[in-house]
């Protein structure tokens, strides 16, 4: 693959040498159509190893029935023509995709105080998900954004364990006992994160509909629920994560 910069470079030296400084067709330089032809494979493959053209432009390139005329004059103006074209694009950057950001994790410090190495857990995985979707590996991106959210909402109710084993959402076994905060399900950590005031009530609601997208990592699951994920879900669920989050730091004392 060439630079941007290195192929704008390229693409403009070949134009010098086709082209006179008026526009007219460099026929002189060129005494036949082998030669010719041999200037626009040179430019083929720098079109071809270079990003933010559209794709388009190779394909009529290769079709462009100019290409065959038994005339020097034709061959080199329509190949002119095609790297103007190709220099106005990068030059613009109208095709370019765009960068793939990672944005920084928030900051956990405080709220993972009480869980050795939670917080840099919580940092990889808030990376990582983000680089899933980059990759187009929607499935995995969710997994990684609704096992964030477990991790956060368990490390909320490690720092206020009496609070919340006082919630009347707290998980209790058949003889009404509370279970251990380590063994609560995502679902019960939504439910008491919002009765408490950790969460407002309408980011539990959507939490719950990233907790069912998380449950995708058991396959049957994924199945049973015909999970078909795309940039949307994860949008959404992207936006669900963060605004819990931002709830969970702010309800510290």
């Amino acid at each position: 693959m060439f630079a941007k910069s290195q192929a704008q470079s390229l693409l403009k030296s070949a134009l010098s040498e086709i082209a006179q400084s008026d526009g007219i067709a460099a026929t002189d330089r060129f005494s036949g159509l082998r030669e010719v032809d041999a200037k626009v494979r040179e430019v083929r493959m720098i079109l071809e190893g270079v990003e933010g053209l559209p794709p388009s432009l190779l394909t009529n390139l290769s079709n462009d029935i100019d290409f065959q005329a038994n005339s020097r004059r034709i061959r080199l103006e329509a190949l002119a023509n095609y790297i103007k074209s190709a220099l106005k694009f990068l030059d613009t950057g109208a095709f370019e995709k765009p960068k793939k950001i990672i944005h920084a994790p928030p900051n956990f410090s405080q709220l993972t105080a009480s869980v050795p190495g939670l917080r840099e857990e919580l940092e990889k995985r808030w990376r990582e998900s983000q680089k899933c979707i980059h990759v187009e590996a929607y499935t995995s991106a969710v997994i990684l954004m609704g096992s964030v959210l477990e991790g956060a909402l368990l490390a909320r109710a490690q720092l206020s364990v009496s609070s919340a084993y006082q919630a009347q959402r707290a998980p209790r076994d058949k003889t009404g006992k509370s279970l251990a905060i380590q063994d609560w399900t995502l679902s019960a950590l939504i439910d008491v994160a919002v009765e408490l005031g950790w969460v407002k009530s309408d980011r539990g609601k959507f939490s719950h509909a990233l907790r069912e997208s998380r449950n995708v990592v058991h396959p049957w699951q994924a199945v049973m629920i015909r999970a078909a994920f795309d940039q949307a879900t994860c949008v959404t669920s992207w936006s669900v994560l963060e605004a819990s989050v931002e709830d969970l730091l702010s309800s510290l004392p």
